[in-house]
């Protein structure tokens, strides 16, 4: 595209980059800003620039096509084969006219930044967006073609000493970045059913006191707060969620944080806590203040349901059989299996000698013990399961144990 065309931007300057903030809409962005691949300049900075666009760029469009309430944060976008003239607007007489004192700088930080047509420009940071609104677009010019995106521009030096200088800038912004941590993912996540049903879990649930027995924390394990313990942690609670999302069914047609969806998953992880304080007779003493103190179950950390990872197997083997519709054998496993340490099903797997063995393999081991236990592993698991926990054990001559009658039905 080779015609005159101007962006109104802001002018500032940091550190020893000039840059200017403009609005494109998506109409703009797909003719052009260009991917990295299609600039022969831009080749050189593949090592930084190119990434697997292709799962990401889908979910972006998606994003867009699907959500009223969208937004994007600025795409960084080098120029060069050209650099745009630019004129700034005197605004002192609006200055006057509104009685605002005249700021030095007052008329030179708003302006239109000019291009000729033929510069040519590529995401520093951003080509996922920038890809994800071609696509959208594409798909739904109508809805998304108007749409307004935040975009800095910066000038890119086609010189050996430019393209390090571009690379340094792209490598700052992606190493200084700081992601959000998952304790703020639950907290603040519009999106996730898994973080939204946690936080409504943490503020309904009868048992959890208005998130009195809940504690908030960057941490699964970290159990208290306020220097108070907490029967759980809201990162626990999240766990269970994810655990038991495969029993969720999202309605046809809806996302997934739509409130029917959100409505029916609550409903199916608030049963989960309901069986278990039912059934578990440590928990529903706990939770029906009959007799047990979080001190008393978490001494020498002898019952493991009291324990993120303990709820995690709960939330696992409860998943197994209510996804196949009965609930029964895993009732007669909280009523009658040794769960307390020592001597539990879980001494030598998941504690060990006072301490938590938490790895993936060892709760892996956990709940195939379980199941294995309930007549629910076939020979061929059975041979595997026996070969795993000599290895969690670290007991060459560990044999599985014997399985535990079932009641009749």
């Amino acid at each position: 595209m080779s015609s005159n065309w101007r962006a109104l931007c802001l002018r500032g300057v940091l550190g020893d980059w000039v840059y200017y903030s403009a609005l494109l809409n998506a109409r703009d962005i797909s003719q052009r800003i260009k991917p990295s691949h299609e600039i022969r300049e831009a080749k050189a900075l593949e090592d930084f620039l190119q990434r697997t666009l292709k799962p990401r760029v889908k979910k972006i469009a998606q994003y867009l096509e699907q959500r009223d309430s969208r937004f994007f944060n600025s795409i960084i976008v080098g120029i060069f084969h050209g650099l745009p003239q630019w004129g700034e607007f005197d605004l002192g007489t609006v200055a006057r006219r509104l009685h605002i004192r005249e700021d030095g700088d007052l008329g030179e930080n708003l302006g239109l930044l000019m291009f000729t047509g033929n510069e040519k420009m590529f995401a520093i940071d951003g080509q996922h967006r920038v890809e994800g609104i071609k696509q959208a677009c594409k798909n739904d010019p109508k809805r998304i073609g108007q749409d307004q995106y935040p975009v800095i521009f910066v000038a890119h030096l086609d010189t050996t000493q430019g393209k390090v200088r571009t690379r340094r800038l792209f490598c700052d912004i992606n190493k200084n970045a700081v992601a959000v941590s998952e304790g703020d993912k639950v907290v603040i996540d519009e999106d996730d059913i898994s973080a939204i049903v946690t936080r409504r879990l943490y503020a309904t649930y009868p048992a959890f006191r208005n998130g009195k027995e809940i504690a908030v924390s960057e941490r699964k394990e970290v159990l208290d707060q306020d220097r108070k313990q907490r029967f759980t942690s809201l990162l626990a609670v999240y766990t269970v969620c994810k655990r038991l999302r495969k029993l969720h069914k999202k309605l046809q047609g809806t996302p997934e944080s739509a409130p029917e969806n959100v409505d029916g998953f609550h409903k199916i992880v608030a049963e989960f806590f309901d069986f278990i304080i039912e059934y578990e007779d440590s928990l529903k003493r706990y939770f029906r203040g009959k007799g047990t103190t979080l001190a008393a179950e978490r001494n020498n950390n002898c019952n493991l349901f009291f324990r993120p990872v303990g709820l995690e197997v709960l939330a696992r083997l409860y998943a197994h059989f209510a996804a196949k519709g009965r609930l029964a054998p895993l009732e007669h496993a909280l009523q009658t299996f040794p769960f307390k340490n020592p001597n539990g099903i879980f001494d030598g797997v998941l504690w060990n000698r006072g301490k938590i063995e938490a790895s993936a393999k060892a709760k892996k081991a956990g709940v195939e013990l379980c199941l294995y236990l309930l007549h629910e592993l076939g020979p061929a698991q059975e041979t595997k399961l026996a070969d795993t926990l000599r290895e969690v054990t670290k007991n060459p001559n560990f044999s599985l144990p014997r399985k535990s009658p079932l009641p009749a039905n």
